[in-house]
């Protein structure tokens, strides 16, 4: 049996008299898929805020590798492999999808100084 890598005991934030997270355990273990699923407003985010260390638990434990991370800093936690990377779905709203991804391309090409040249030397 594969030991989990990562645990929440517990898991519950209040805020004011709301209980956004209630008591979550969950074990993440390496090589299977773990889903957290609900409808929005459920707590999901705020309960990888929580294992991130965004923000701190009212009760309840994180747990990396036997190593309890509970109200360590979210630098300390990712010493330990725990992060969180936010969602940005629009890095230039002026910009078209198009645009953006044409940015995105020229920099990884070592392209991006040369903005205004023509596209299709960007593509095979």
């Amino acid at each position: 049996m594969i030991h989990p890598t990562l645990v929440t005991q517990v898991l519950t934030i209040r805020f004011g008299g709301h209980v956004a997270v209630n008591k979550v355990s969950c074990d993440f273990r390496p090589g299977a898929l773990t889903v957290i699923v609900g409808p929005n407003g459920a707590g999901k985010t705020t309960d990888f805020n929580l294992i991130s260390g965004q923000l701190p638990a009212s009760e309840g434990r994180v747990v990396k590798d036997g190593i309890d991370l509970t109200g360590r800093s979210r630098s300390a936690r990712a010493h330990h492999g725990i992060g969180r990377a936010f969602q940005l779905t629009n890095l230039f709203p002026a910009l078209s999808a198009l645009e953006n991804t044409r940015l995105a391309v020229q920099a990884q090409s070592g392209h991006s100084r040369r903005f205004w040249g023509r596209a299709k030397r960007l593509t095979g």
